[in-house]
């Protein structure tokens, strides 16, 4: 590789590890970027739509159309190598007399997770709230899907002539932590810094990627990466029978002013490591 390179980037990270894999508060719109909404009353129900007033994604059943069944898929997500695995999300329930458990009507609001693209899915979280009212902070045990590759959020609306459902800040998080950590030492322009991955795969593959536009988040195919823009990636690095990676190189006197944003991704696990951004200053 070329340590140059990557500490001219990398020069300016710094933070904690973030077991965080998912993370949307549906801001740009409804389906935002990556997600599909999948409506199975096409030309009846228009489905999940985009509140303009909270920013947020908002489904109700119309007078007259017969049964809403619509669900907001999200991107693929790993949670391989996190443990305790919880979803949280900000609710709002309007009509909640015409949710099923509730006895006016047929109406469920659920959160699933899906292992096979969608053919099939798991309810987490089925709605049981008393009535209509604004439910902040909902937290859903996923720990039951820890270690598992290549899943899927579906937030499913169901009902006929029923309730109104609101959602917002839906975040998926590993509360284990992972062990698989990207961090830098000595930083000091013109001297020698230490860059450092642990808890790789021991043998595996490792890749670092790395922008000078903004945080993200964006979709990849190891899941959502806390990098937007133009993302650009190092040479492949090979972990040692630790796990580990070390990185020692001069740091170039020009870098900066920029805000680099930095991730790794452990190829064999699919895992991602901690986020970092700093300004170069």
């Amino acid at each position: 590789m070329k340590p140059i390179l990557f500490l001219a980037a990398a020069v300016i990270l710094a933070g904690s590890a973030s077991s965080q894999v998912l993370s949307e508060d549906f801001s740009s719109g409804v389906p935002p970027t990556g997600w599909a909404h999948v409506n199975n009353n096409a030309g009846l129900s228009v489905g999940w739509i985009f509140d303009s007033v909270g920013g947020r994604a908002w489904s109700e059943d119309e007078s007259g159309v017969g049964t809403a069944d619509n669900t907001l898929v999200s991107p693929v997500f790993s949670l391989a190598g996190v443990s305790s695995t919880t979803l949280t999300f900000d609710s709002e329930l309007g009509w909640g007399a015409y949710l099923a458990v509730n006895g006016s009507g047929d109406g469920h609001n659920t959160m699933e997770i899906s292992s096979d693209g969608g053919l099939t899915w798991t309810v987490a979280w089925d709605d049981v709230s008393p009535g209509s009212g604004v439910y902040p902070g909902m937290s859903v045990d996923l720990s039951a899907f820890d270690g598992m590759a290549g899943l899927q959020l579906g937030i499913h609306f169901f009902g006929t002539y029923a309730q109104e459902w609101w959602v917002d800040n839906v975040v998926i998080d590993g509360g284990g932590g992972s062990s698989f950590t990207l961090a830098i030492a000595g930083l000091a322009y013109g001297g020698t810094a230490t860059v450092s991955i642990d808890g790789a795969t021991p043998g595996g593959d490792v890749l670092i990627g790395y922008s000078f536009a903004n945080a993200g988040p964006t979709s990849t195919p190891y899941g959502m990466v806390d990098l937007g823009g133009r993302i650009s990636t190092l040479p492949m690095q090979v972990a040692d029978p630790a796990g580990s990676i070390t990185i020692v190189s001069g740091v170039p006197v020009r870098v900066g002013p920029h805000t680099l944003y930095a991730q790794a991704v452990d190829i064999t696990s699919g895992v991602l490591s901690n986020s970092i951004a700093e300004p170069v200053l």
